[in-house]
C-alpha cells in the first residue's frame, strides 16, 4: 500500500513539475515578446525624435540666416540676463 501511495505522489510530482516547467516556458515566451516589442517601440520613439530634433536645428538655421540681427541681440540679451543672475547670486552669497 505504501509502494502504491509513493508511486501515485511521484507520478503526481513529475506531472506537477512538468506543468510548472510548461508554464515557465510560457512566461518566458511571454516576456519576450514583450521584451522585443519594447526594443522595437524604443527604436521608432528615437527615430521619431532624432528626425524632429533634426526639424527643429534646420528651422533654427533658417531663422538665424533670415534675420540675423534679431539672432545676436537675442543671444546678447540671454547673456546679459544670466550675468545679472549671476552677479545677483554671487553678491547674495558673499553678503550672507
Amino acid at each position: 500500500m505504501k509502494a502504491e501511495n509513493l508511486s501515485r505522489v511521484g507520478t503526481q510530482m513529475m506531472e506537477n513539475v512538468a506543468e510548472i516547467a510548461e508554464k515557465a516556458k510560457d512566461i518566458s515566451s511571454k516576456v519576450r515578446e514583450r521584451l522585443d516589442e519594447t526594443y522595437n517601440d524604443l527604436g521608432r520613439s528615437v527615430k521619431r525624435a532624432k528626425a524632429a530634433a533634426e526639424n527643429q536645428l534646420d528651422d533654427t538655421r533658417n531663422q538665424i540666416k533670415e534675420h540675423p540681427l534679431a539672432s545676436v541681440a537675442a543671444v546678447a540679451a540671454g547673456a546679459f540676463a544670466v550675468g545679472i543672475l549671476t552677479g545677483w547670486l554671487l553678491g547674495r552669497k558673499s553678503r550672507s
